[in-house]
């Protein structure tokens, strides 16, 4: 049987899932220029690849959500294809998907975010959603485990090295690597203003896309969706927390 919500009859919901399935995951992500190589939609192919892998390792306990495929990206709105919506927007249709799932019985949600716009909406949605009995975890998966990511490629940015390299694993018929690029320029600080974008999405880039290959792309997958099912299995085990003392 399918574990994904929208391939599910209304009988089989209640049949096979009431009662017995508590987890859920929503993918996350955007429609925006990523460099002049990657396609428009690389956070919400990312993620949905990764919950792709979950399902056919926990076929019986995850069940995946349609995903949201607009994020929050006035910066890379200038940019030709790029579709953003509003933050308020995104938080409120995140807050009420949310608590939606939990009359069904979900009381562990994963958002799996693939774009670093839609974090702060997303903190919000989550203040919301568990005011319901519910746990809510946000993973970044470029963000959290940017340490790990690290071994495998010497830098991350947007359509950079990392994001590049899995895009050649996920959808490489949609990467043009004759097109990727190097943005020489990191800001200092977080800021924005007249001129800044010019340097700091410097063709909507920033990192270097061009050292990115689909071998790379392919440890980045194993190594997320590794840490995706301890996660799960933490979730399960109710093992969320670490001592950081010595009592």
């Amino acid at each position: 049987m399918s574990m994904y919500w929208d391939q599910l009859t209304t009988k089989n919901f209640l049949e096979e899932i009431v009662g017995r399935v508590d987890t859920a995951i929503l993918p996350i992500g955007s429609i925006e220029a990523h460099g002049q190589h990657c396609p428009l939609g690389t956070d919400n192919m990312a993620p949905a690849y990764f919950a792709a892998q979950l399902e056919k390792i926990y076929r019986d306990r995850i069940l995946i959500l349609p995903p949201v495929a607009y994020g929050y990206t006035p910066d890379l709105s200038v940019w030709p294809g790029s579709l953003s919506i509003s933050a308020s927007v995104l938080q409120q249709y995140v807050q009420e998907i949310g608590q939606g799932v939990v009359k069904w019985g979900i009381n562990n949600l994963i958002l799996l975010n693939g774009h670093g716009g839609n974090i702060g909406a997303l903190q919000a949605a989550m203040d919301a959603i568990v005011q319901e009995p519910v746990r809510v975890v946000m993973i970044n998966w470029w963000l959290d485990y940017s340490t790990q990511i690290l071994t495998i490629t010497r830098g991350q940015g947007h359509a950079g090295e990392d994001e590049t390299s899995v895009m050649l694993k996920v959808a490489p018929e949609w990467v043009h690597m004759e097109h990727a690029s190097f943005n020489p320029f990191r800001p200092r600080y977080r800021i924005k203003g007249p001129g800044i974008s010019d340097k700091r999405l410097r063709n909507a880039t920033t990192g270097d896309g061009r050292s990115a290959t689909k071998e790379k792309g392919e440890k980045i997958v194993e190594l997320i969706v590794k840490e995706l099912a301890v996660l799960l299995e933490r979730l399960w085990s109710d093992d969320l927390f670490e001592r950081t003392d010595n009592g």
